[in-house]
């Protein structure tokens, strides 16, 4: 167990004071306290009930705390206007500190951890819980409620900031004759409060048999402004991602053809709504006698597991599914079942509170690929309409060069027992002619059933080359079921897909993956002139299930297929079965685990032998602070001559991930090798500094980091940190990191001290600690530093020349109790000390620590022996410090310049 030098110099405190005289105890310190009776200065997170301000600097007493920025602290808490012109002046003055309240342990009874709020506007109460690190504030009733009360609309985290983020990804892959390459990356700049630029860009490198292909392009590069928490303007180059999503206020239009323009749109965004705030659900009520956890399920899956306190507890259900259903409640006491309670409950995203959508756009037609109408006037309108909490109409309108388009969506939600069925229905009509209708069907209940039809009548029906739309010439239908059954799970798809194209296609653009035509095709080769249809339709059903014990599975899957494919020279048909089985131990270690796989694949198609495959791999996976290294290998093998083999890496660390894999077959004498590599990362460059990441896909972030230490020895792992459900990262002293983060989401950054014990030192968070909520724009930086307390704790015996003890004297290095009277010590320092410097009644003394044993982070430095020192030899630093000038008065060994109150010396 780690002791911190504040906690055991207060506990010193409190025991001097306990046997002290009634004198004493009526206010005096005793002697050899005056130091710590005049408190530090801490930075700790100010809290009013679950909202954080963050970490603020407070002055921290025996009796008292005092907050060194009020003002600040209630800006970053939200507080209305005149909340804090109210509460100010009492937050400026010193608060009672009230730390027995707090919880110091999971027996303690129920009322700890509460102040009841003060009736005057103008009074705060303040909870101040060591262990933690944290101030609680209690505030006036009228207070609290306006700033508890929901609200629908999500504001940016008061300390966030401008900067410049940026993520990117590579991916490269080659064999025999071919080499691919690709690169992309997302770029965010904040600008203000509500403005950003963003831009997306991506590169690709192919080549094939000496043919090459490549492209830079910008899919977005455009300038956003939020009007206000509904409504934006954005200018430039942009794509419909940003339309579909709900910075753009989730329009899914998917067949308007309209891929990118260069020009400014204007509408309703649904960024900042508080998606939480606007669902319908009924409350989930809880009694408990006692602290308990409950835990929530749905059948035999759970929801969530609560921890809460004794009395009436209002469950948060912002995280359980949409729909209606029963919900389990099992309430556990001591780690034992005492109860189960079944509880009714519908939750249901209220359409009609979300109000009109809508959106305009205007501007040069800009798609990727074609070249026809390029630079012709597009404008776009489009809205959407809820229509009651189960259903909403949406509706857009384009026009290309004169040529005009509508698309209609009408998307449907109704719970249906313990699930919901989800529906859409889109149909498009374009003036040249152009036709769709797309439909898609899902349930989920025991078993989940989805249907998906499209009929697709574009321009490539009649025409021949580039069209205006991308619409093809078209039918699809795919379904699918799933369903347990047996302990394993059942699975059942049909696809069916029936294509027209017209005039003359090379045969070899079909196993060309460039789709460059051949040039020279012989004319038997050439598709005749016309309309050709193509057909495929696959039927497959399957069947799997698994077993384990302990560190061995097994796990099987037997299947039937069938799959015709007509219309064109290459039409076939094919049908059978398949059945596979696999036997895997995973041996697992306190930070590495080792997995090793042997399996058999048997296929049997019509009318051809049955094809038998057996393969066996070896993984590796180490876990590491916070990442994890991993290595794998594979060998496959037939009854043929086939036989392959495969050899991966892949590494996640606060670089980004890396990954890279070499495989080789050879089959009828013949070898084709291959590989793949990939990596992904993010940086941020903000006020601070840079910081980089190792995730991919984000527009803000959160930057964490460890504060640091003169100590260069000290390199040991100090905090772990946790965003929203991204894994844990765990940094080291000093070390700074970005966690990328999706913008326009509510998340909920936690820091935890991991207690790290590095090179005779103890290293823990100092008030850092605890959850905080936030939500970021794009371009917005959240900074998260992370304090850090390192205490040395040195243990000897001070004697003098002559090998008597250095009894009762006072220690000049820090404001810690004085050796005892037979000259031993156990002081902690906060830096490593490597001499001793004490006031032994009026002769100052200097003792050398040298390190004779380590013992966890114990320093045992054994006997020292004191010399004497002259006052000029004291180092500065020291020397200058108000109380060690006092102490040295006192004993006129310098002169005493001011004239003071004693009583105020000692305060």
């Amino acid at each position: 167990m780690n002791v911190t030098a504040p906690a055991l110099a207060r506990l010193a405190v409190s025991l001097a004071l306990a046997s002290a005289s009634p004198m004493v105890m009526a206010g005096s310190v005793p002697p050899g306290f005056e130091d710590l009776a005049n408190g530090q200065t801490e930075h700790l997170d100010i809290r009013v009930f679950n909202r954080s301000a963050g970490l603020s600097p407070v002055h921290v007493t025996l009796e008292h705390i005092r907050l060194e920025a009020p003002q600040e602290v209630m800006a970053a808490l939200g507080l209305p206007e005149d909340a804090q012109r109210a509460l100010l002046p009492a937050l400026s003055r010193p608060l009672s500190r009230n730390s027995h309240l707090a919880c110091r342990h999971a027996g303690q009874g129920r009322g700890c951890g509460y102040l009841d709020p003060p009736l005057e506007a103008d009074a705060v109460s303040a909870l101040y819980d060591e262990g933690e690190g944290v101030v609680y504030l209690f505030l006036a009733r009228q207070w609290i409620a306006s700033e508890t009360a929901p609200s629908r609309f999500h504001r940016v985290s008061e300390q966030s900031e401008n900067a410049f983020l940026h993520q990117q990804m590579v991916n490269m892959s080659g064999g025999r004759g071919y080499q691919a390459l690709s690169a992309q990356g997302d770029g965010v700049v904040g600008i203000g409060s509500r403005s950003h630029v963003s831009t997306n860009w991506n590169l690709s490198y192919q080549r094939y048999y000496g043919r090459v292909v490549h492209a830079l392009q910008f899919d977005n590069a455009f300038f956003r402004r939020d009007l206000d928490q509904r409504h934006y303007v954005q200018l430039g180059r942009m794509d419909r991602r940003n339309l579909s999503s709900p910075a753009g206020g989730t329009f899914s239009f998917s067949m308007l053809p309209l891929d990118r323009f260069q020009g400014a749109r204007v509408g309703t965004t649904h960024a900042y709504v508080d998606s939480d705030a606007t669902a319908q659900a009924d409350p989930l009520t809880v009694l408990l006698a006692r602290d308990a956890r409950v835990d929530a399920f749905v059948g035999d899956r759970l929801l969530q597991t609560f921890y809460l306190p004794g009395g009436i507890n209002l469950l948060d259900t912002r995280a359980f599914p949409f729909g209606t259903y029963s919900v389990t409640l099992r309430v556990y006491e001591d780690g034992v079942l005492v109860r189960s309670e079944e509880a009714p409950f519908d939750k249901g995203a209220d359409w009609g509170e979300q109000g009109v959508q809508w959106f305009l756009q205007t501007g040069q037609r800009d798609e990727r690929r074609r070249e026809r109408d390029a630079g012709a006037l597009a404008t776009m309108v489009g809205l959407r309409l809820p229509v009651g909490r189960r259903a909403s109409l949406a509706a857009g309108a384009l026009d290309v060069a004169g040529v005009r388009y509508a698309e209609l969506r009408l998307d449907l939600r109704t719970p249906l027992a313990a699930q919901e069925m989800r529906a859409s229905f889109t149909a498009l009509r374009g003036s040249d002619g152009i036709r769709g209708q797309q439909q898609q069907i899902s349930y989920r209940r025991r078993a989940s059933w989805n249907l998906h039809r499209q009929r697709m009548r574009g321009m490539a029906c009649h025409a021949v080359g580039d069209t205006l739309d991308s619409l093809g010439c078209a039918d699809s239908l795919s379904a699918s079921v799933a369903v347990p059954v047996a302990g394993g799970s059942a699975h059942l798809a049909y696809t069916r897909r029936q294509t027209w194209q017209s005039g003359n296609d090379p045969v070899s653009r079909l196993d060309d993956p460039l789709g460059i035509p051949a040039l020279g095709l012989p004319p038997s080769l050439l598709m005749p002139a016309g309309r050709s249809a193509q057909r495929d339709a696959t039927w497959q059903a399957s069947y799997g299930r698994s077993h384990r014990w302990n560190a061995f599975g097994v796990s099987s899957r037997f299947g039937v297929w069938r799959k015709q494919t007509l219309g064109t020279v290459l039409g076939r048909r094919d049908r059978g079965v398949y059945f596979s089985v696999s036997f895997t131990r995973l041996q697992r270690g306190e930070r590495l685990h080792a997995q090793r796989r042997h399996g058999l694949d048997v296929r049997q198609p019509s009318h051809q032998r049955p094809d038998i495959s057996y393969s066996t791999s070896q993984s590796v996976r180490q876990d590491h602070h916070g990442g994890y290294r991993e290595a794998s290998a594979e060998l496959r093998g037939g009854k043929d001559t086939r036989v392959s083999g495969l050899l991966s890496a892949r590494v996640q660390n606060r670089s980004g991930y890396s990954g890279i894999s070499f495989s080789h077959s050879r089959r009828d004498g013949r070898s084709e090798p291959a590989y793949a590599l990939n990596h992904s990362s993010g940086l941020a460059v903000g006020a601070h500094g840079l910081y980089w990441g190792g995730a991919y896909g984000a527009q803000a972030g959160v930057a964490a980091e460890v504060g640091g230490t003169d100590d260069l020895d000290l390199g040991g792992l100090a905090a772990e940190v946790s965003v929203g459900g991204m894994q844990a990262q765990r940094l080291r002293v000093g070390e700074r990191r970005l966690l990328p983060l999706s913008a326009y989401q509510a998340y909920q950054a936690e820091v935890q001290d991991v207690s790290a014990q590095d090179n005779g030192a103890s290293v823990r968070v100092k008030g850092g600690e605890g959850a905080r909520p936030l939500f970021l724009a794009p371009g917005r930086l959240l900074p998260l530093p992370i304090p850090i307390e390192v205490t040395y704790t040195f243990i000897g015996n001070a004697q003098d020349i002559a090998g008597g003890p250095v009894a009762d004297a006072r220690i000049l290095n820090a404001a810690v109790p004085g050796t005892s009277t037979s000259g031993g010590f156990a002081i902690e320092f906060a830096r490593r000390e490597t001499t001793l410097y004490v006031l032994h009644g009026a002769r100052l003394l200097h003792c050398p620590l040298r390190v004779r044993e380590r013992r966890n982070v114990l320093l045992l430095v054994g006997a020292v022996q004191c010399t004497p020192l002259a006052v000029a030899q004291l180092p500065a630093d020291i020397r200058q410090q108000p109380r060690v000038t006092r102490l040295l008065q006192e004993q006129a060994l310098i002169a005493n310049t001011t004239q003071t109150d004693p009583l105020a010396d000692r305060r």
